[in-house]
C-alpha cells in the first residue's frame, strides 16, 4: 500500500478484543513514532504504556479530575457520567500517553516539541494497521492539567498531547469517503 493510501485508509477503531498487544508490536509503533521531524534535534517525544492494572490509575485520574471540576458530582446524572468515565481506559489492552518534553536550550521551542509529537501520534495510528492493530487517539481537558502530567511520571513542563489506545480489532473498519482539500486551500504566487 502506498504512503498516501495508508493515509487516507486511517480510520480509528475502538471496538477492540481484550487479547494482549506483544511487547515487540509495541515497540515497532513507538519506533516509527519517533521517526517525526523536529527542530534543533530535541528528542522531545515522552511514552507511558499503560497496560493491565495500570489502566486503573488512569481511571483514576480521569475520575478525580472530573470530581474536581464538576460541582455537582454527587447527583445522579453526575455519578452515572464518572461511572462512564471510569470505564473509558478499559476499552483497549494498551494505552500510550504521549508526552513533548519541556525545551532545553535557548533556540528550542515547546510548540516544535509539541508538534513533533503530534506527528509521531500520526505515525503510531498509520503503523498500527500493519501490524494487525486497531488504534485510536483521545485527548480530553484532564490532560492538561499539571497534576495528571506529574501522576503519570512525565518530568515537570512536559505536555501531554494524546492517548493512544491500541489493541486488535473485534471487527475490521470499512473506508470511509475521505474530503479532498478543497475549499481549504490558497495560493500565493
Amino acid at each position: 500500500m502506498s504512503i498516501i493510501d495508508a493515509i487516507k485508509a486511517r480510520s480509528s477503531n475502538g471496538i477492540m478484543t481484550d487479547a494482549a498487544v506483544s511487547p515487540e508490536k509495541i515497540k515497532q509503533l513507538l519506533d516509527a513514532a519517533v521517526c517525526t521531524p523536529v527542530h534543533h534535534n530535541t528528542k522531545p517525544w515522552r511514552f507511558l504504556v499503560i497496560q493491565g492494572a495500570g489502566r486503573q490509575l488512569l481511571s483514576d485520574i480521569m475520575v478525580q479530575y472530573y470530581d474536581k471540576i464538576r460541582p455537582d458530582s454527587e447527583e445522579p446524572k453526575a455519578i452515572a457520567l464518572r461511572d462512564k468515565l471510569s470505564k473509558k481506559p478499559f476499552r483497549s489492552p494498551i494505552i500510550i500517553a504521549v508526552a513533548a518534553a519541556k525545551p532545553e536550550g535557548e533556540k528550542a521551542i515547546m510548540r516544535e516539541n509539541v508538534a513533533s509529537v503530534i506527528a509521531a501520534c500520526q505515525n503510531i495510528l498509520l503503523a498500527a494497521p500493519e501490524l494487525g492493530l486497531s488504534a485510536f487517539w483521545r485527548t480530553g481537558s484532564f490532560m492538561y492539567e499539571p497534576d495528571t502530567v506529574s501522576a503519570l511520571g512525565f518530568e515537570e513542563g512536559a505536555k501531554l498531547v494524546g492517548l493512544m489506545y491500541l489493541g486488535h480489532p473485534k471487527r475490521e473498519m470499512q473506508p470511509k469517503a475521505r474530503e479532498t482539500s478543497d475549499g481549504y486551500v490558497r495560493w500565493l504566487d
